[in-house]
């Protein structure tokens, strides 16, 4: 978008190269520090009274709080964080991964000073698998460690299942979850777009070309070519293929159905035979 381009060139300094690695070693540092002293990771939620109470550290260190605390679950859950940040970072740049990350993190703190606290993690996080999904739709990852799966797909489900799932959580997550969506989109609907006219080109092209298909699945068959008496040079049809054809040999020994008969030759004589 124009205005994205105009805003990197005047504001270059507000790029933070790496910033969601910093984001998964600090998810990684609170984790540490939670195995130490259980519960120290409470001052660093997104808390709507303790905001207005004076601690406003709290509107940025709720990105450092993992989503889960499992030993065993976390390790793979800041690894994939890190890889959608590099990923993201590499296709569109630190400025944008930037721009996408803190805009969708000033969201989710509007969202909690104005309906309350809830765990925006998730939805913050989820934003950058749909962003890297849209990029790469076609990348595999391994599903439950097991399946091969299209990141694309992915997203998808992640999407559906946490829409259902916030349903049944407070108006605060229901927020959340369209404001981080409402972000995703403004940042990559000209690429949706783009993909989307895309694919239509293509399915005209393919009705558009169907009966050219249909004639070369014709001709890949030798034996339909090497039983016919007639075979047009132009749209390779046969006598067997079509019947009510008639064809012409012109004077260089090539056949073709009237139809595709050189328009130099129609005015000269041209041996009929069919």
């Amino acid at each position: 978008m124009h205005f994205l381009h105009s805003l990197e060139r005047r504001c270059p300094w507000l790029a933070i190269p790496g910033l969601i690695r910093f984001v998964a070693l600090f998810n990684a540092l609170v984790f540490v520090l939670h195995l130490i002293a259980p519960g120290y990771e409470s001052l660093l939620m997104l808390n709507r009274e303790a905001i207005l109470h004076g601690e406003i550290w709290r509107l940025v260190t709720w990105i450092f709080i993992p989503e889960t605390f499992q030993p065993f679950w976390i390790f793979f859950a800041l690894l994939f964080l890190w890889f959608l940040g590099d990923g993201l970072e590499e296709a569109l740049g630190a400025f944008r991964t930037t721009l996408f990350y803190v805009t969708g993190m000033i969201a989710c703190t509007i969202v909690a000073l104005i309906f309350g606290s809830y765990g925006a993690n998730t939805f913050l996080n989820l934003s950058l698998l749909y962003a890297f999904a849209t990029i790469h739709p076609d990348y595999k990852v391994l599903f439950l460690f097991v399946i091969p799966l299209r990141i694309s797909w992915l997203a998808f489900l992640s999407c559906l299942l946490t829409t259902i799932g916030a349903l049944a959580e407070p108006r605060a997550a229901q927020v959340a979850l369209v404001v981080t969506l409402a972000n995703y989109f403004l940042f990559f609907w000209p690429l949706l777009l783009f993909k989307y006219r895309h694919a239509q080109g293509r399915h005209h092209k393919k009705k558009r070309n169907f009966p050219q298909l249909t004639v070369s699945l014709f001709k890949q068959k030798p034996e339909l070519e090497n039983t016919s008496l007639h075979y047009c040079q132009t749209c390779h049809r046969t006598e067997q293929i079509a019947p009510e054809l008639s064809f012409r040999v012109t004077a260089d020994g090539k056949e073709y159905c009237l139809e595709h008969l050189p328009k130099m030759t129609q005015s000269t004589d041209a041996m009929s035979v069919g």
